[in-house]
């Protein structure tokens, strides 16, 4: 049997949870939509989720840049009927954040937020040569 270690835990990401009011969820993933990172606490089943859309839905978002001129993507941020958001940032060129908020959450801090977290993140990835 191929057992895999589960992923790490991260306090980057447990602080932006504790930080900003009505995030319910965040998560570290890569391109593929594979759990890497979760925040201290975080339920695994709805981390797998979100990893899986999320992934999936900034990989479309891509294509639409690829096929256009417009480029490459910055962020994705999915709104819905109601009221939750889903925001989506790449960090570096192959893992992807993934963060669920609620009706409450101001989108401006979330998105403010999820920056920092990004730049903090990709300040901590290793040198790619």
């Amino acid at each position: 049997m191929n057992k895999t270690a589960p992923p790490s835990t991260s306090p980057a990401l447990s602080t932006l949870l504790a930080q900003v009011p009505g995030v319910e969820h965040v998560v570290l993933c890569t391109e593929g939509g594979l759990v890497h990172t979760l925040a201290l606490g975080a339920e695994r089943r709805q981390a797998d989720q979100l990893s899986a859309l999320g992934s999936f839905l900034f990989s479309g978002a891509e294509r639409i840049g690829s096929l256009t001129r417009y480029g490459s993507v910055d962020h994705l941020v999915i709104r819905l009927q109601g009221g939750g958001s889903m925001l989506v940032r790449p960090v570096g060129t192959l893992l992807r954040v993934v963060m669920l908020t609620s009706t409450d959450t101001p989108l401006p801090r979330a998105a403010v937020s999820l920056d920092r977290l990004v730049r903090e993140l990709e300040g901590n990835l290793p040198a790619t040569p």
